[in-house]
């Protein structure tokens, strides 16, 4: 296990009079794929990008206690702080947030995946992913990223990006990042949360995980949250052509 499996990237310049937006990225662990958002968020934040090493197998614990050191290095205490997390990285950021609860300001939840231990089929992916010969995962890669976009909606060279995102997660820990979704409790999070004011974004047509139902039992159980709902929209939708995460918000 790597010592400090996350670090921060920061993707513009720091500009430390803006409130502070910390973006937990999704399976690929890159915090790369927030680029088509990053003009119009830097009007409003100082932004800054978690990343997971390539090959990392750290625990939740161990991911969470890390991502609090690195905010609390950069977090000053009349500072506005955003969560934004997407997919796996809204598992992450619900987690990290139960700790440090009074200094955030809002956070933000993209088609979360707390929905997978509901879906067994999916669930099971990281015995089949453990199983699949290395020279299979470029190909399994590929027929995923069906499923997480609209090809109408993301241009070519964003599924690329998305593509490569992908192929830069070593398999193992494709399937360590599958069975740590498989172990979360989001039930277990709640009490730690429930007072932060919570943004739940989803797209109608995700094709991967019922995003809209799974942000529709949140919105019940999360008092001072509000959903958005993008009719047109799949998984990956801050890819797509016309999605401002910045208005949203």
């Amino acid at each position: 296990m790597q010592l400090y499996p996350i670090s921060f990237f920061q993707p513009r310049p720091a500009q430390p009079h803006l409130p502070l937006f910390i973006f937990f990225p999704g399976m690929d662990g890159t915090g790369k794929l927030l680029y088509k958002q990053l003009d119009t968020l830097a009007a409003r934040f100082d932004i800054r990008c978690l990343a997971i090493a390539s090959n990392d197998m750290t625990d939740w614990a161990g991911l969470v206690d890390r991502s609090v050191h690195l905010i609390m290095t950069e977090l000053t205490e009349d500072r506005e702080l955003y969560f934004c997390g997407e997919s796996f990285g809204a598992c992450f950021a619900m987690q990290t947030a139960g700790q440090i609860a009074n200094k955030i300001s809002e956070l933000v939840l993209i088609n979360p995946a707390s929905s997978l231990v509901r879906l067994p089929w999916l669930a099971s992916g990281s015995a089949l992913t453990r199983l699949l010969p290395d020279a299979l995962y470029p190909l399994s890669a590929r027929i995923l990223v069906n499923f997480l976009i609209d090809p109408d909606r993301v241009a070519a060279p964003d599924r690329q990006c998305l593509l490569n995102a992908m192929l830069s997660v070593q398999p193992q820990s494709a399937a360590w990042r599958l069975d740590l979704l498989r172990q979360f409790n989001v039930h277990s999070v709640l009490p730690n949360i429930v007072d932060i004011p919570v943004s739940l974004i989803a797209g109608e047509l995700d094709r991967l995980l019922p995003s809209v139902p799974e942000v529709q039992i949140l919105e019940q159980l999360l008092p001072k949250s509000k959903t958005k709902l993008l009719p047109n929209s799949g998984h990956a939708c801050l890819l797509e052509k016309d999605i401002y995460l910045a208005d949203l918000l």
